[in-house]
């Protein structure tokens, strides 16, 4: 199944099934609308795939960015495994070693030899849950630390920062495989380095979509500065804040949010705009905050919903597919009330079923029996009564 999604918007362009998913494929999927289209793809967000990385560089000619999510997965399985195999082979040893303590000490005092075998295992359980809570410390940094902006100084992220920020974190991880993963977990760190300048070029693809955007906005230097360097982050962190679930994350986020707050009401034009206008450029702000992803767990999410239909109603055709793609795109609401279409193109639409009503006519009369159908005497009898 072929999903080519606006990932901020959730509208559907492509969404078909074929036989494969080569290049060749999906760019006969793309010339069908994008060749004719006004459209203007700044980056295209995937697992990574050679085809989807080829039909975004080739075919629409945009940024790939790897999809984080797939990336740090594939980053922390080899080490995460290894730590979770030693850790439940150490307790296995610890319950052994119990058993045979209580044993021992119903009868006489247990050996030293026994004694140093349990204050060993200790001492590893205790080293290797050390290991553990930096495996997950690590990852959570590599998370906080690939976004447009820094969470220490809340300042833009370059491509140089962005490669000098990850290298205490993926070092760490590089001494941790020379226990736990072995080779996997050194080639698994090897690959995600290979996409951080992929999640480099996004992000600054990204801020150069938001520059050229704001010169048509206003042409007051002025301003654009202060929504590039005081508005942007500060409406960003909260959105980030209010997406997250993760307890710690959130709090995170929430402190650079704050801190980015209390830069912006420093800021002179804060002060000086009125309401409106002020409303006016946090919702613009806000729009653009969105269009910045880092996964395509929405893709992910889309094709696990159709292939749940599809094993439970055993396949769909074609038009039952274009059915479900319109109601996804123009029926279906978020909690703010809008569709994706209404997202995507910035005004509402009919409401599908009415439309539907509108334009479907007089339906057709049902099938006669060829054979005329007799009243039953009886009932003749009791309507003529």
């Amino acid at each position: 199944m072929l999903v080519l999604l606006e990932l901020a918007s959730g509208f559907i362009f492509i969404e078909t099934e074929c036989e494969n998913r080569t290049y060749e494929t999906w760019m006969r999927q793309v010339q069908q609308w994008w060749d004719n289209s006004q459209w203007h793809c700044h980056y295209l967000v995937s697992d990574g795939a050679r085809a989807l990385v080829k039909l975004a560089v080739s075919g629409i000619g945009c940024v790939s960015v790897a999809d984080l999510f797939h990336a740090l997965r594939a980053l922390g399985c080899p080490i995460g495994r290894a730590l979770s195999s030693q850790y439940a082979t150490l307790q296995k040893q610890h319950n052994t070693l119990q058993k045979e303590l209580s044993k021992r000490s119903d009868v006489s005092p247990p050996p030293q030899s026994l004694q140093s075998l349990i204050e060993s295992n200790a001492v590893a359980q205790q080293r290797l849950q050390q290991d553990q809570q930096t495996y997950h410390e690590m990852l959570e940094q590599i998370s906080q630390i690939i976004h447009p902006f820094t969470l220490d100084n809340q300042q833009w992220q370059t491509g140089n920062a962005l490669l000098t920020h990850l290298a205490p974190p993926l070092q760490n991880l590089w001494d941790l495989a020379q226990s736990y993963g072995g080779q996997k977990a050194q080639k698994a760190i090897d690959t995600f380095e290979e996409h951080i300048t992929s999640w480099a070029q996004g992000i600054d693809a990204w801020r150069q979509w938001v520059t050229l955007t704001l010169q048509t906005q206003t042409p007051d230097p002025a301003i654009r500065d202060w929504v590039l360097m005081a508005l942007l982050p500060w409406v960003y962190w909260t959105q980030q804040a209010d997406k997250t679930r993760q307890p710690a994350l959130k709090h995170r986020y929430q402190q650079a949010a704050s801190s980015t707050f209390d830069r912006l009401l420093e800021q002179s034009i804060t002060l000086q705009l009125d309401a409106n206008e002020l409303e006016c450029w946090v919702l613009w702000c806000r729009d653009f905050c969105a269009k910045y992803q880092r996964t395509s767990s929405a893709v992910e999410g889309r094709n696990g919903y159709l292939s749940k239909l599809h094993h439970a109603s055993r396949g769909f055709s074609e038009q039952s597919l274009k059915g479900l793609t319109i109601i996804h795109n123009f029926d279906l609401k978020r909690p703010d009330g809008t569709t994706a279409a209404q997202r995507l193109f910035g005004h509402p639409f009919p409401d599908v079923f009415e439309w539907i009503l509108e334009h479907i006519g007089d339906l057709p009369m049902p099938r006669r029996s060829s054979k005329t159908q007799q009243p039953n005497p009886s009932y003749a009898n009791t309507f003529a009564a």
